[in-house]
């Protein structure tokens, strides 16, 4: 039986910010579990968001490196207006404020550390998008697949229930038998109401992941694409290690709390302020030029230490942060991978034994119910078995294609599929 609570708890989390244009659906004819994920990455306000906060943070790297503005002061004598011979004496000021060396580096450090964790944002998202739309490829997928077996059936139970009709007609049938195949049709078609159910209300969740109308069609399902191998565990955990968008956004993260460090203690030495003006009240014309130079006393080292602990408590912080995001992102990897393996493997089983013998099992009984030799009650209790095995093979694909897109979640990286496919 179809589910759907695999994306129910998603949906609401994806609305995208534009509606879909109802021509682009039109023209295509088909898409994939790709296709569904480059549409959600273009349309989801959730990355339109991030990248305006990048912008931002962008356009405060050269704020954070350079120094601040200069001061411009004039003063003049206001009785000495009009004074013969001198005029009015003036005095004007230009000073220009420099943090102690190594200030500015730093601030400039930590704003683009910023930039980069801001980066990461966006790819870790994306990352997560990529598994909720794959994931609800993977369900309609199996819906689809589910109708498909539906259909199949439907039909065999027609053929078996006339021939019950025929046999019966000719005495070489009971009526029960005649009325358990009119029986297992009904049954079916109560089936078929359930999943007509399923498929609009997962159409309803794909296109709220589109921002669309929830009745909107959806292009043809092209292919589930399987993955053949997967990569060794060891090799995805390496890629975490070295490269998940995750840690690299906590290691910018680190850096950026590192560089405020480095500010917190460039603030226990004296700031220069250096100073060029022009004094006219001075009588003697030599001593009217003026050039100077002062410093701020940091005296108020209490202040200072705090603020110095309070950035090196944050640079703790990410780094404890860092070693829970690294543990859990392993774990995470080594259960998704463990989930593809089974998954992969029982597809394999699926393919290669269950469902032959399923198929061979039923015409058998079929067989034998025909020839006199068996009972129409093994023949339903046959072509059960079948279609449940059908079911539970479709539903296989369908979890090897969620749960991969959970591995490349966890590992941030994209498992490689077959070429062929499953329409």
């Amino acid at each position: 039986m179809v589910t759907t609570t695999r994306i129910l708890c998603l949906v609401g989390a994806l609305l995208t910010q534009a509606s879909w244009a109802e021509s682009q659906s039109d023209h295509n004819e088909s898409f994939t579990a790709r296709d569904l994920v480059a549409w959600v990455w273009e349309r989801n306000p959730g990355l339109a968001e991030l990248q305006a906060a990048l912008d931002v943070t962008v356009e405060r790297i050269d704020p954070a490196g350079s120094l601040d503005d200069p001061t411009l002061s004039y003063a003049f004598a206001p009785r000495t207006f009009g004074r013969d011979g001198q005029g009015l004496n003036q005095k004007i000021e230009f000073s220009q404020s420099i943090p102690w060396p190594g200030t500015l580096a730093a601030r400039r450090a930590s704003a683009t550390h910023k930039v980069s964790a801001a980066r990461r944002d966006i790819d870790v998202l994306r990352l997560e998008l990529a598994a909720v739309a794959q994931s609800a490829y993977a369900e309609w997928y199996y819906l689809h697949q589910s109708l498909a077996i539906h259909h199949r059936t439907h039909q065999l139970l027609t053929e078996l229930h006339l021939t019950t009709e025929v046999r019966y007609a000719a005495g070489k049938a009971l009526q029960q038998d005649v009325l358990r195949a009119e029986l297992e049709l009904r049954k079916l078609d109560r089936h078929f109401l359930q999943l007509k159910r399923v498929e609009a209300s997962l159409l309803a969740q794909i296109n709220a992941l589109l921002n669309r109308d929830p009745s909107t069609p959806l292009p043809e399902i092209v292919r589930v694409n399987l993955p053949t191998t997967i990569p060794l565990l060891a090799e995805l955990q390496t890629n975490i290690i070295d490269g998940h968008p995750a840690l690299m956004r906590l290691e910018s993260q680190l850096a950026s709390k590192s560089a405020d460090v480095t500010v917190a203690k460039k603030a226990f030495f004296p700031d220069l302020r250096v100073t060029a003006g022009y004094n006219s009240l001075w009588d003697e014309a030599d001593k009217r030029p003026i050039v100077g130079i002062s410093i701020n006393v940091p005296l108020n080292r209490t202040k200072r230490r705090s603020t110095l602990s309070s950035a090196e408590a944050a640079v703790q912080r990410v780094r404890w942060r860092r070693e829970e995001q690294r543990a859990q992102l392993l774990g995470e990897v080594a259960k998704a991978h463990a989930a593809v393996r089974e998954s992969l493997d029982a597809v394999k089983l699926y393919e290669s034994s269950l469902l032959p013998l399923a198929r061979e099992y039923f015409l058998a009984a079929r067989a034998d119910y025909e020839s006199g030799a068996g009972s129409f009650l093994s023949v339903i209790a046959a072509e059960r078995q079948q279609l449940n095995t059908e079911d539970e093979l479709e539903r296989n694909r369908a979890d090897l294609q969620r749960r991969r897109s959970e591995l490349e979640r966890a590992s941030g990286v994209t498992i490689d599929t077959s070429t062929g496919g499953r329409p």
